[in-house]
């Protein structure tokens, strides 16, 4: 190839040479180009004002309205009756329908059966307590209409104007009436009565002047069923494998055991006694205890065989030992559709004698019960209160799906025809969706709250448990149409079982010619043969130790500091230093047949190292009726003995009373104080602080002293003074309260 020879003057090289000037040039001759034409384009020619006089016509134009102009062309009134007649006609189903039905052939897994894992409880608490307990007695119950009746108390009462034989004034003790006669004036023998409060704590009497009252040492065994977790186990080895059926393969409690063991004075623990006999305090529920108490927790969490029922317990709320701190609060209007107790009938069978209770699921021999038609003992009790009502689902392959609220989980299909017990499964077990299940709501929370009462328990002593869980085995269950094929159980599970499994043939093989073995209600020698139909949990871990404490106790009230009198010449020596006193409130059972009470009396000047007693006369409230008595036998002789309580209680030191900076007041004008607190030492030798704000409204739930009357001592006795007034009646604190008489 030829090189370029920049030498040659010819026109190629003068090109090379000089074409940035041809380039600059070019420029130049465009940047004249674009200015020549700028100056030729058209200016604007409106003037300033001329723009301001257009603005302001479009403005004009825009607020105004000609709506009215164009409302005939642009808008018709509507026709609403045929409008309403057009959206009540049905829509037309078949346009949207489906060519054919789409029917999912579900060809069933050949995977074997496996055993789950078994979860025992979590999280145990326990309350200790003592309380009066209403039982049903075994004679013929008094007549209604309280002492004073047919078959009551003779006389119709005490002396001094205290008719028992009613409620006047709202049914509580008398009325308030009882406190005088015309215009007034006062009876100082008349009994308290209770305040408006007081009644609203109390509630309604419940038992009737024919149940048995006992005071009662108790343990509530509380704890947290893991029944979302345990399903997950279930799910795990049950669902997509061979045989599966939802109601079945749940979890289902059918039992409990529950062991419990002593700690000696040296601090060491003893054995685990053999298990509480619960199908003995099952049937003692049923049988014996003279009415139901609500339910305090909503259905979704109870559970008819791990739930136990809360005893007719008296004068006291149950709650508080009744549900365990992780369960919500429920109170329902009346759990099992009863009211007061009917009348018992006289000579009444006692189902506990010359019987012996095993321990075992289905042991009771009542599965319907004396009170509760469905019973607590029956593997499925009675229906309760439903729950989550209102809830929006949608249709799934015929079958109503419902998201459940957060913390619960759907019940199984058919789950509530899980009802007494019955006999097929159908109607009375799983395929049905029929019956009386715990509850008629479709969920179950995921966490069942397991509760047990042990009134075995002595005072003073303290105490462990632990409990265990039986479930009824998805590959054994109690009813014989459910028993998985041995074809579908692996081999380990089928190995397990084989000896109930020979079990069942047997005794259908025995009964075959009737109605079939198992099936149906057998009566005689036909009687259903019973195989283990449940597995058992480990035992939880130990609970923590609670010690069940004495009848008595003491309410701490009001403390007044004292004074600390110094001396005038020397203004740092103290003459004598400040004695405070506290205002307590003493409580005690008396478990006499003539009392039967809680016994409490309000002592107005306790100081330290004194010991909580009294001696005197006083009133007490009749646990059954809520009517007040004497403490003593009606046909005595002498009419105003001196009772004697004595709590066991010593009072070690008192603190509180003092008035507080500023000017507070309270409703009254009185100067409020510092709230007071007083340390006591039990008839055990065990040291408790009693606070007057904790106790405050137990305090005044059961001070009964009534306002104070005074005698004037001159002839004229139409002044009488009824002390603070009504307002004061009850509470703990301030003075002239609930009388100024001796404590």
């Amino acid at each position: 190839m030829k090189k370029l020879d920049l030498q040659d003057r010819g026109i190629k090289t003068k090109l090379i040479l000089h074409v940035e000037k041809l380039v600059f040039g070019l420029a130049i001759a465009l940047v004249a180009v674009f200015i020549y034409l700028g100056t030729q384009r058209e200016t604007i020619q409106t003037d300033p004002q001329k723009l301001k006089d257009e603005a302001k016509r479009a403005g004009e134009q825009i607020e105004k309205s000609t709506w009215t102009e164009v409302e005939s062309e642009r808008w018709v009134a509507p026709e609403y009756q045929t409008a309403a007649a057009r959206a009540s006609k049905p829509i037309p189903l078949n346009p949207y329908e489906t060519p054919s039905t789409l029917n999912v052939r579900y060809k069933e897994s050949v995977e074997q059966r496996a055993d789950p894992d078994l979860l025992t409880v979590t999280d145990i608490q326990l309350r200790a307590g003592y309380a009066p307990i209403s039982y049903l007695s075994t004679q013929r119950g008094m007549a209604n209409g309280g002492y004073g009746a047919e078959g009551g108390m003779p006389g119709g009462g005490y002396d001094g104007g205290y008719p028992m034989g009613g409620y006047p004034m709202g049914g509580y003790g008398g009325g308030y009436d009882m406190y005088g006669g015309e215009m007034g004036q006062a009876d100082p023998d008349a009994p308290p009565t209770l305040t408006p409060e007081q009644q609203q704590a109390f509630g309604p009497a419940k038992a009737s002047t024919g149940s048995k009252i006992e005071g009662k040492y108790f343990i509530s065994v509380l704890a947290l069923v893991p029944l979302k977790k345990q399903l997950d186990l279930y799910n795990a080895a049950f669902k997509d494998r061979a045989n599966y059926i939802e109601a079945r393969d749940y979890p289902r409690y059918v039992y409990f055991s529950v062991e419990r063991r002593e700690q000696a004075a040296d601090g060491a623990w003893s054995e685990w006694d053999s298990p509480i006999k619960v199908s003995q305090e099952r049937l003692i529920a049923q049988t014996r205890w003279a009415f139901p108490t609500d339910e305090v927790v909503p259905p979704e969490y109870v559970d008819p065989v791990l739930t136990f029922p809360i005893p007719p317990i008296l004068l006291f709320d149950p709650s508080e030992w009744a549900r365990h701190p992780e369960i919500p609060k429920f109170e329902p209007k009346d759990m099992y559709g009863m009211g007061q107790e009917t009348e018992m009938m006289a000579e009444e069978m006692d189902p506990l004698m010359g019987q012996e209770i095993g321990d075992n699921p289905g042991d009771v021999p009542f599965s319907g019960g004396n009170m509760m038609e469905g019973g607590y003992g029956a593997p499925y009790g009675r229906g309760g209160q439903g729950g989550y009502p209102g809830q929006q689902g949608q249709m799934i392959n015929g079958r109503l799906v419902i998201t459940p609220p957060e913390g619960m989980i759907p019940k199984p299909s058919g789950a509530g025809g899980m009802s007494g017990g019955g006999g097929g499964y159908e109607g009375g077990g799983y395929p049905g969706s029929g019956g009386g299940a715990y509850g008629n709501s479709m969920f179950d929370a995921e966490n069942k709250m397991f509760r047990f009462f042990d009134t075995s328990v002595k005072p003073n002593k303290t105490y462990q448990y632990r409990i265990q869980l039986w479930l009824e085995d998805p590959n054994m269950p109690e009813q014989i149409q459910q028993i998985p094929p041995a074809r579908a159980l692996e081999g380990s599970v089928l190995a397990r079982v084989q000896e109930e499994r020979n079990k069942v043939s047997k005794a259908m093989n025995m009964n075959r010619g009737g109605a079939g073995g198992y099936e149906g209600n057998m009566s005689g020698g036909n009687q259903r043969a019973k195989h283990t139909y449940w597995r058992k949990t480990e035992f939880s871990e130990a609970s923590p130790a609670i010690r069940v404490p004495s009848s008595a106790d003491v309410l701490a009230g009001s403390i007044d500091a004292g004074r600390t009198i110094t001396s005038r010449k020397e203004p740092g020596r103290v003459l004598s230093n400040a004695k405070p006193t506290a205002k307590v409130l003493a409580m005690k059972w008396d478990p006499t047949e003539d009392v039967k009470a809680v016994v409490t009396k309000e002592i107005k000047s306790v100081t330290r190292g004194s010991a909580v007693e009294y001696k005197g006369d006083l009133w007490v409230l009749d646990p059954a009726t809520y009517q007040f008595k004497k403490p003593w036998p009606v046909d005595t002789e002498e009419k105003n003995p001196e009772y004697v309580l004595k709590t066991g209680y010593t009072v070690l030191d008192i603190r509180g009373g003092q008035d507080t900076f500023g000017r507070f007041a309270n409703e009254k004008n009185e100067r409020l104080t510092v709230p007071g607190e007083i340390l006591v030492m039990d008839d055990a030798g065990n040291i408790h602080i009693k606070s007057e704000l904790d106790e405050e409204k137990k305090f005044a739930k059961f001070n009964f002293e009534k306002p104070e009357v005074k005698r004037k001592s001159s002839s004229n006795m139409d002044e009488y003074d009824m002390g603070g007034g009504y307002e004061d009646y009850g509470s703990g604190r301030g003075s002239g309260r609930r009388g100024r008489g001796g404590s």
